[in-house]
């Protein structure tokens, strides 16, 4: 009577594994040839950093994360793999009293080209 019990717990704990697997190819991550555009730092009314993908303007969650180095006025080519987190992001930067909502990603690596 047990065998079929300890098969039924299998069969679950199977199905739950695979179905978190689901999720996570849902949110996989994807690489983009990308301009990286910083427009400085928040605390001297600057905007901090977007992320430009075919004429689409992003704003990474994890901007504090990007290396130092590529905090240059202008713009920068990258490429850049990332995690779309299907909500915008509004960070309110300098005198600005509009929105600056953009789509929301999370950046997970960023390589000059």
């Amino acid at each position: 009577m047990k065998t079929p019990s300890l098969f039924a717990a299998l069969l679950c704990a199977a199905t739950l594994a695979f179905s978190s697997c689901q999720d996570g190819m849902q949110q996989g991550t994807e690489t983009a040839e990308a301009t990286l555009v910083w427009s400085g730092e928040y605390m001297v009314d600057g905007c901090g950093f977007e992320v430009v993908i075919n004429d689409k303007r992003f704003k990474p969650e994890n901007e504090d994360e990007i290396d130092a180095s590529l905090k240059v006025e202008g713009s920068t080519p990258v490429l850049v793999e990332f995690v779309r987190l299907g909500e915008q992001i509004d960070r309110r930067c300098g005198l600005a009293t509009e929105s600056r909502a953009m789509d929301g990603i999370r950046i997970v690596s960023v390589k000059k080209k």
